[in-house]
């Protein structure tokens, strides 16, 4: 996953909605067939799939452009993959299993950075030895700029 983005559970979860998608229109293309001599009733279970789909991709484009929501996102892909068995059979299983994933990487991410390595002991206070406030690199005696990552200090 990226640092900025939960972009693997915004790509499974994606996924996971054309898979939830497809499975409804399939389910309900082939109901109002079966159905056919009550109105094509039958296609409206398949329909309910369909709608399952697009929201399972509507919280994971919010999840992409509002990674601060990513706990309340993932929590409603999580629970719109298992409302998903209505209406669109899981999207074949595979929807279902790739939007529960993605809907719980979505949860779980951390959005923080990781902490720059502190200087061990009191050696490295004791020199005078300075570490990049940004990347954590030793910089030089009276260094304005880390050159590792170019960071002012």
């Amino acid at each position: 996953m990226s640092a900025d983005k939960p972009t693997a559970a915004y790509y499974l979860s994606l996924i996971a909605g054309v898979f939830v998608i497809l499975a409804g229109l399939l389910i309900a293309v082939f109901g109002a067939l079966v159905t056919v001599f009550v109105a094509g009733i039958g296609g409206l279970f398949g329909l309910l799939g369909v709608v399952w789909g697009i929201l399972i991709i509507v919280f994971a484009s919010r999840l992409n452009s509002d990674p601060s929501s990513h706990a309340t996102s993932g929590a409603m892909i999580v629970v719109f993959s298992v409302l998903s068995w209505i209406g669109s059979l899981g999207g074949f299983f595979i929807g279902f299993l790739l939007g529960l994933i993605g809907g719980i990487l979505a949860i779980v991410w951390n959005p923080s950075a990781p902490q720059p390595a502190q200087p061990q002991g009191l050696a490295g206070a004791q020199a005078g030895t300075k570490y990049c406030v940004s990347c954590g690199s030793q910089l030089a005696v009276g260094a304005s700029f880390c050159p590792k990552c170019g960071a002012k200090q």
